[in-house]
């Protein structure tokens, strides 16, 4: 679907239409109540072609469309015009082969397509909107595409606009994160130390402490499982084969496994511990920074040659 998109325009009016065919209030109150672009898209076509639009409008028109169908009806809406005539309003979504055809003032009227018993529900809806170069119903717009605004072109007793402006609106582009912001600072951007430090803090603040939470839970995890295999279970009385009591009630290999095991568990701790003080370090350097002014001098500006004149041989 393109990002372009129409204000409201009459499709319908309540009433027969020109061939004899005739839209009941029903019929709008229907479809307006009912059609849903998402559940079912009414699609644009060139004068009740379908799939044939492109075909049709090269031998009708002499116009190269790209593709048969010329765009989506993304909302309808209903209205009395100045008539008191209810009208059929609607949104649409018109594509390139749309706006080539509309260019050449060819098929710049509307006639709708409906099924009355959409899906056995007994009520009108909206499948297919063509656009033709007569009107099929009264009242309807005469679509004429710019980039201008909308501009007073109707008086009351009008049948037609000769002259619509619709705007063409693009989607507006979603914002850079903060932390996508700090990777893609083009060459002229200067951002200060306690800047990036903020940045980074807001981009990084929260997934740390959620992560240095998770690292206490699994150490003091770890420290209960450690305790608990190191506990003595009741009912595990052995003895030797002489018939004493074994006083440590554990074989010789379970004693050597649980050493084994106690070993383990201490490494992946350290570990843990390790991981986490490095955490709180790099939480403790970003506060700093936000507290801390950046210097108006660097170490090499103040001393240019160095600790103890180690560059003091360089040009």
């Amino acid at each position: 679907m393109t990002h372009l998109r129409t204000t409201p325009l009459a499709i319908a009016a309540v009433g027969l239409t020109v061939d004899g065919r005739e839209i009941s209030e029903k019929d709008i109150d229907d479809i307006v109540a009912t059609y849903n672009y998402k559940k079912y898209g009414a699609r644009i076509n060139f004068n009740h072609a379908g799939d044939w639009s492109g075909w049709e409008a090269k031998q009708l028109q002499n116009i190269n469309l790209n593709g048969g169908m010329l765009g989506d009806v993304l909302e309808v809406s209903t209205d009395i015009n100045d008539d008191g005539v209810k009208v059929l309003l609607a949104v649409l979504s018109p594509n390139a082969s749309f706006v080539a055809l509309n260019q050449a003032d060819q098929a710049v009227y509307f006639s709708i397509e409906i099924n009355r018993n959409f899906m056995n529900t007994e009520q009108s809806y909206l499948v297919g909107l063509a656009v033709t170069d007569k009107p099929a119903s009264t009242y309807t717009h005469r679509c004429k595409f710019s980039e201008e605004q909308p501009q007073t072109v109707q008086s009351k007793g009008d049948t037609d606009v000769t002259f619509l402006k619709v705007e063409l609106g693009d989607l507006k582009k979603p914002k850079k994160s903060i932390f996508k912001n700090l990777f893609n600072l083009k060459k002229d951007d200067e951002m200060k130390p306690e800047d990036l430090a903020k940045a980074l803090q807001e981009s990084l603040g929260t997934p740390l402490a959620q992560f240095s939470q998770a690292l206490t839970d699994n150490t003091e995890a770890t420290h209960k499982l450690l305790e608990k295999h190191s506990q003595q279970q009741p009912g595990d009385n052995n003895t030797d084969g002489n018939g004493s009591d074994n006083l440590s009630n554990e074989s010789p290999e379970k004693e050597a496994f649980k050493g084994e095991q106690k070993q383990a568990f201490d490494e992946v701790t350290n570990k843990v511990d390790g991981l986490q003080q490095g955490i709180n370090d790099l939480t403790k350097e970003f506060k700093k920074a936000l507290g801390s002014p950046a210097d108006d001098t660097s170490d090499s500006e103040e001393n240019p040659k160095g600790e103890n004149d180690k560059y003091a041989n360089l040009l």
